[in-house]
């Protein structure tokens, strides 16, 4: 028994499977119209143009300052990453980013060409003048506004901003343009021609710092810059009204309790002490 363990009792057997196949049955193909061309391909061909949508709207550059940078930024390091070793640095990147802000952080400086200097005056154009001045700041002064610091805290404050703030800070600016403008066109005594060019260009520089305020929805970056030179415009600001009383203190004869120049005198050292 040991010599056959292992050795199967069963002969084998071998299955057969004929495969039977399935005649093959041509297809007809047709040529309805005789074009030499069978009709299921006459399906993707045409003689009439084949006519695209449209485009809705066209691409254009941003036009706000944070768009600007963004797209600049990105152009830059792109650049200097194709450069490889000689491209430059992201430090490089940034403080040219940085320095384009800086730049736009800039305005217009009036200067003695843009002002009327009386190089002859008397006492009457210096009350005139005082009159007049004061008057420009009473005239555009905003009643009942809450400051154009608190307005855009409480805005920042908010996730969606209420257009109103935007409005409120937008009012603002416009007052400091008009006295700015306002104050362009009256004749000063030459020895008040730099005071009078401080209070146009200290109204500019509030105008423009108030202006970015009202699009910080808009532009971000723009009120950044902006906004980090508007304490230094406020300082200045006071120090011009201060400047103005100084020069028309030694005048004070010439005016009456009831001239609008009165407002001054709360900027005298004497009244804040």
């Amino acid at each position: 028994m040991l010599s056959t363990f292992g050795v199967s009792n069963f002969e084998s057997q071998v299955a057969s499977v004929a495969a039977t196949q399935a005649p093959r049955v041509a297809i007809e193909v047709l040529d309805e119209n005789l074009n030499g061309i069978e009709d299921w391909r006459d399906e993707f061909i045409t003689t009439e143009p084949i006519l695209l949508d449209p485009v809705d709207s066209t691409y254009e550059p941003p036009t706000t300052l944070t768009g600007q940078l963004g797209i600049d930024f990105i152009e830059d390091y792109i650049r200097s990453k194709n450069a490889g070793l000689f491209g430059s640095s992201k430090e490089e990147v940034v403080q040219r980013t940085v320095d384009v802000m800086t730049q736009r952080a800039t305005y217009d400086i009036y200067d003695i060409p843009d002002i009327t200097i009386l190089n002859e005056w008397d006492d009457s154009s210096i009350r005139d003048y005082g009159n007049t001045a004061a008057l420009i700041i009473t005239n555009n002064n905003i009643d009942g506004s809450r400051g154009e610091i608190a307005i855009l805290s409480q805005a920042l404050g908010e996730v969606s901003p209420d257009q109103q703030y935007m409005d409120e800070l937008a009012a603002i600016s416009e007052a400091y343009k008009t006295m700015r403008d306002q104050m362009l066109t009256i004749p000063v005594p030459a020895i008040m021609a730099k005071q009078h060019l401080d209070f146009i260009n200290t109204y500019n520089a509030l105008y423009e710092s108030i202006k970015a305020m009202s699009i910080s929805t808009e532009d971000p970056a723009f009120t950044l810059i902006r906004i980090k030179r508007y304490q230094d415009d406020a300082t200045g600001l006071k120090f011009v009204m201060e400047n103005m009383y100084t020069t028309l203190e030694p005048h004070a004869d010439l005016f009456t309790a009831e001239d609008p120049a009165l407002i001054f005198a709360f900027f005298s050292s004497e009244f804040n002490s």
